[in-house]
């Protein structure tokens, strides 16, 4: 337990950097009120035990069957309301504005990693430099956003409401002119819900095939731990529904693909970037439909080719059915075969990743 505890606490020494590479960009904590019923958990989670008894369930060929359903026992009657800090980096002053949502075991870092030398794996540089303003924010229960309730408040359909707030603030309060969401994993299907209900310019999608086919090899793959047991120093004010990956190389099967990334980056993820996820977030996504119909910008799917979660760990080919979800979008563009893994930010091919992304967004518009 010790040596895991100074392994933990030499790796944030040696990985952490000053984050203000742009005098324009600060970190900031905004005020975001949800109104919303919430889905009843059924599922508790208060040790490893629990936590690989969840892994089975969500992984069983008959999960979400009525031989193994979602642990969701209802909706409650009413509206919850809460009201969260949200932590979040905020480059620039409007104009146009990119809004980025990250995926679970992951925080706001995969957008702006803090590793020597990291700036090629920097997509808010590289979107800050190419004229936009950016928000990256960390999801409520994450990094430096509020501590909330594994069960009851980092629900899907909560955080889809916290990055409409987040829309609002940048067209009001920041002066955005046009609104780009952008969004990994996860994330992207918090971005596809939010422009679903927001009427944004364009909506660029990484980590994501619209479909869970191909969830359980990385349910499976990255070994669900409590994230209070495996890693104390860090995320000891966590409640026990917070899990994490097994070990760096269980993360590194889940979201990196070799040759194409470098050790450092990967183990920089694994001891400093990545932050827990709440057990709620995965069967209330399950459990919603995302009128992707409804989205009218313009929509850029780029995915690693080696996607585990995504594709099963082979894109090339699968994206014609996820772009024939978007049957408004004013235009739908896919890139299916760059050489990367989940994390695509994090591997060799970023910076092009990144040209792919920005040019994308400017032949559109925004």
């Amino acid at each position: 337990m010790y040596t895991k505890l100074l392994a933990t606490m030499l790796a944030a020494v040696a990985f952490a950097l000053p984050s203000h590479r742009y005098p324009t960009c600060r970190e900031m904590q905004l005020p975001v009120s949800v109104s919303l019923p919430r889905f009843i958990i059924n599922a508790t989670v208060k040790d490893n035990w629990d936590a690989v008894s969840f892994t089975f369930n969500l992984t069983r060929r008959d999960s979400t069957s009525p031989a193994d359903p979602l642990p969701i026992s209802g909706i409650t009657p009413n509206a919850v309301n809460s009201t969260y800090q949200v932590g979040a980096t905020v480059c620039g002053h409007g104009g146009p504005t990119l809004i980025l949502t990250h995926g679970i075991i992951e925080s706001k870092l995969y957008w702006r990693p803090t590793f020597e030398n990291s700036h090629q794996y920097s997509f808010v540089d590289a979107a800050v430099a190419a004229g936009y303003s950016v928000i990256s924010y960390d999801r409520i229960g994450v990094g430096s956003s509020s501590r909330v309730s594994a069960l009851e408040d980092a629900q899907f359909q909560v955080e889809v409401a916290v990055l409409s707030s987040l829309v609002d603030y940048a067209r009001n309060t920041l002066n955005a002119t046009r609104v780009g969401l952008i969004g990994h994993s996860y994330g992207s299907y918090i971005t596809a819900a939010s422009a679903s209900e927001n009427n944004v310019d364009a909506v660029i999608l990484t980590g994501f095939s619209g479909t869970f086919d191909y969830f359980g090899p990385f349910v499976a793959g990255a070994g669900f731990r409590v994230a209070q047991v495996q890693d104390p120093l860090r995320w000891a004010s966590l409640d026990s529904a917070y899990l994490t990956s097994s070990d760096l190389y269980a993360e590194t099967y889940a979201y990196f693909a070799t040759p194409y990334f470098e050790h450092h980056v990967a183990e920089w993820s694994y001891h400093v970037g990545s932050e827990p996820f709440a057990l709620a977030e995965l069967p209330t996504v399950l459990s919603t439909t995302i009128d992707y119909e409804a989205i009218k910008g313009s929509v850029l799917i780029i995915q690693g080719q080696y996607d585990v979660s995504a594709c099963g760990g082979n894109c090339v080919g699968l994206l014609e059915d996820t772009a024939a979800l978007f049957t408004s979008a004013k235009v739908v563009e896919t890139v299916d075969n760059l050489p990367a893994g989940h994390n695509l930010n994090l591997h060799k091919v970023a910076p092009k990743a990144f040209r792919i992304m920005l040019g994308f967004l400017h032949r559109h518009g925004m």
